[in-house]
């Protein structure tokens, strides 16, 4: 994979010049506008329809710029440079469109969408005014997924035979204070469901490790639990990739006890991620397991993945798998797999 080109210009002295909005304001927003100023970034406009939020927000980062419309904010801030687009899933493209056609660069949180409605325009409008449009996934610069990776290239397993990822969380365990069946993931018109809002991670990890997903062999997207959600709480999906290694992918909001583990089988024996539990093992055929910490700030890979965004803005170059298109193709298979339910294959 390319890694992005490194911009020598220290963080913070260009980056103060930068002028990017925040589209919603809650617990991803809020932590991206943190992390944006904490960078150097000094010129930040926060919209959200609940302007309590967004004005809570503003006085911790010190900035008067709170609106509850975007389009009235960038009537009112026509310098603006970039647009964090940190809504539910389905409100992404249509604020996205509406900043690239006023050539504003873009920063979208994964998913893309819940469907591939207005994404042809959004990458035309790309194209069109040359914009930087990257996809947030954060995990790819996540301390652990890092070390996987570089110890993925060096081989310590071998030749890869097959992996699992599997990923499940109780989901009125993820904020505990509040409604679980009022927040996005719990919400189809929202975008909310396990196959979207938890196995966009696992793809792009898969893709980040092991290549491009070339076909989705199997699958079952639906409700196994009694959470009274009207989204999937749970995403089986067989997939293929590029070279033709086989992956089981398991997402689901009802396990009880959080589990979040990249499992790879290869030639000379087996490499786990484990994320719950910040360790990676290594398990070579005649050998003794060999665990390695994997322990981080969980903060620090929301940071480096800001820190990129700003890199590019300021003319670096995007590192393979933030681009649109990763977006569109994840969206792809995700429509493929629920097609499918439960048999059979489809190419992707």
């Amino acid at each position: 994979m390319a890694a992005a080109v490194k911009v020598n210009t220290p963080p913070g002295r260009t980056w103060k010049r930068l002028k990017i909005l925040v589209l919603g304001c809650g617990s991803i927003g809020g932590r991206h506008a943190r992390n944006a100023k904490s960078l150097g970034v000094a010129d930040l406009v926060l919209v959200d329809p609940d302007l309590d939020r967004a004005a809570r927000l503003a006085a911790e980062l010190g900035t008067d710029l709170v609106y509850a419309d975007y389009r009235e904010a960038a009537r009112k801030n026509p310098d603006l440079d970039a647009a964090l687009i940190c809504t539910p899933s389905s409100m992404h493209v249509k604020p996205a469109i509406f900043f690239a056609r006023r050539r504003v660069s873009l920063f979208i949180e994964k998913p893309l969408s819940d469907g591939l409605a207005g994404v042809a325009t959004l990458k035309r409008l790309r194209d069109e005014n040359s914009l930087a449009v990257m996809m947030g996934h954060s995990f790819l610069f996540e301390e652990g997924f890092v070390k996987l990776g570089k110890l993925l290239e060096k081989k310590v397993v071998g030749d890869v035979h097959f992996a699992a990822y599997l990923q499940g969380q109780y989901l009125p365990d993820w904020h505990p204070e509040e409604d679980y069946r009022a927040e996005y993931a719990a919400r189809g018109d929202l975008g909310g469901g396990a196959l979207l809002t938890l196995a966009s991670h696992s793809f792009y990890i898969i893709e980040r490790m092991l290549g491009p997903v070339a076909a989705v062999r199997g699958a079952f997207v639906g409700r196994l639990g009694d959470l009274e959600v009207d989204v999937d709480d749970s995403a089986f999906m067989l997939l293929e990739t590029e070279d033709g290694i086989p992956v089981q992918t398991m997402n689901n909001f009802i396990t009880k006890v959080h589990q979040h583990r990249l499992i790879i089988e290869g030639t000379r024996g087996a490499i786990e991620q484990d994320f719950a539990n910040k360790r990676i093992t290594i398990t070579l055929k005649g050998r003794r397991p060999r665990v390695i910490s994997a322990r981080a700030d969980n903060n620090a890979r929301f940071k480096r993945e800001m820190r990129h965004f700003l890199e590019v803005l300021d003319g670096g170059r995007m590192r393979d798998g933030f681009h649109l298109e990763d977006g569109i193709r994840f969206l792809r298979i995700a429509k493929r797999a629920r097609r499918i339910g439960g048999a059979g294959g489809d190419p992707a």
